[in-house]
């Protein structure tokens, strides 16, 4: 799996475009800059457009080619992004952060939970965890993402999951994807916002 990612982001300057998951840039819009974590962020889209917003952007992925490219954007924009290579159940920061965000981190069925639960300890207290992927309906379409039912997301499983959270939004959409070559097209997507108890 991690020679898939690395051959994906090398036969493209930019996969899923650069510019940011929206979502997630409307949520980031909305609070004060602060530290952020981006688990599974690929080649860095979301990365450089928060260090470009004022946040102090911290992020890893699977993938070496994935990871450079990020750094390599990020000096490319004059920006600091603190970017490292690391399996998502072997990543152990020395510190917790103000925003987590999960953008289409799909976990395969036996791993989601605890991938989620690694997720929201990552948090600091009053923290906030933004997340996008796909839910089961993405199935209709080809814009993108898992084609195994059981790596999709559903409503209940999202509150399941992050129930030692304050859920402040949970929801499953509609919506049209604009992001490179590998998301393209109408989408089903499920969104959560959530923040840890203080």
């Amino acid at each position: 799996m991690n020679e898939f990612w690395n051959e994906r982001y090398r036969a493209e300057e930019a996969a899923y475009g650069k510019a940011p998951n929206a979502f997630l840039a409307e949520q980031l819009a909305d609070l004060k800059p602060g530290s952020l974590l981006l688990p599974c962020d690929g080649e860095g889209r979301n990365a450089l457009h928060a260090a470009r917003n004022g946040w102090e952007v911290h992020s890893f992925d699977y993938s070496a080619e994935g990871v450079d490219k990020s750094q390599r954007w990020a000096r490319e924009a004059n920006v600091a992004i603190n970017a490292c290579v690391a399996d998502a159940f072997a990543f152990e920061p020395e510190r917790t952060f103000d925003v987590v965000g999960l953008v289409f981190a799909h976990m395969p069925a036996d791993k989601r939970r605890a991938f989620h639960h690694r997720a929201v300890n990552w948090l600091q207290p009053g923290g906030t965890l933004i997340l996008e992927g796909f839910n089961p309906d993405q199935l209709q379409f080809t814009s993108g993402g898992p084609k195994d039912p059981s790596m999709l997301f559903t409503e209940a499983m999202l509150r399941e999951d992050f129930a030692d959270l304050d859920i402040v939004r949970c929801e499953l959409v509609r919506t049209t994807l604009n992001e490179g070559p590998f998301h393209q097209g109408p989408a089903a997507v499920a969104r959560l916002v959530a923040t840890r108890r203080a």
